[in-house]
């Protein structure tokens, strides 16, 4: 979708360009010209002021900024201050189910989390090494649909971008589970 808006955008700007070739002369008389005389007039009026004059607007207008910015800056200190508080682990939850709604990547970390919550769980409620209950995940020995089961297995394997991503028909994945049905599987499992 991105690259066909690029490449409309590039084809538009080859158009205006052959366009703005054709033209060029009437361009320069009636853009560049008249432009050129204004900037020239803004010189020369600039340069009739007074040297302390232009200093004196100067100093005022970098009083006025530094004022300005040192007002500002105690606010922002305390919005930031307030929004970059602690998190807890259910806001970078729901940050993750989120973004897993939107990107691919952002489905393979959940499900990377996901495995490893439910992996520590198990290595801690059948007191067994975590190499051990990672490998009962991959091995697929969990009680959960086959869906939930690749979903988790897919985290616990590195992240690999789709084939076909510029294809009309993307590839299946194990990732594109249902999340709800995944969640309540791993809610039953740790329970």
């Amino acid at each position: 979708m991105w690259m066909r808006r690029i490449t409309l955008v590039l084809l538009l700007l080859a158009a205006v360009e052959i366009v703005a070739l054709g033209i060029r002369g009437l361009l320069g008389d009636t853009l560049i010209s008249p432009l050129l005389y204004v900037i020239w007039g803004a010189v020369r009026i600039f340069e009739s002021v007074p040297q302390g004059v232009v200093w004196l607007a100067f100093v005022l207008t970098m009083a006025v900024v530094a004022i300005a910015s040192l007002w500002a800056e105690s606010g922002d200190a305390i919005r930031r201050r307030m929004e970059s508080g602690p998190r807890g682990r259910v806001f970078d939850w729901l940050r993750l189910v989120t973004l897993a709604q939107r990107h691919d990547y952002s489905r393979w970390r959940l499900a990377q989390r996901l495995a490893l919550l439910l992996a520590e769980t198990i290595a801690e409620r059948d007191r067994v090494e975590l190499r051990v209950a990672r490998q009962r995940l991959a091995t697929s020995t969990i009680d959960a649909p086959p869906q939930v089961v690749a979903f988790l297995r897919a985290g616990l394997e590195g992240y690999r971008q789709r084939q076909g991503l510029f294809a009309r028909r993307r590839q299946p994945s194990p990732l594109d589970a249902d999340l709800e049905q995944v969640v309540a599987a791993v809610e039953r499992l740790i329970a």
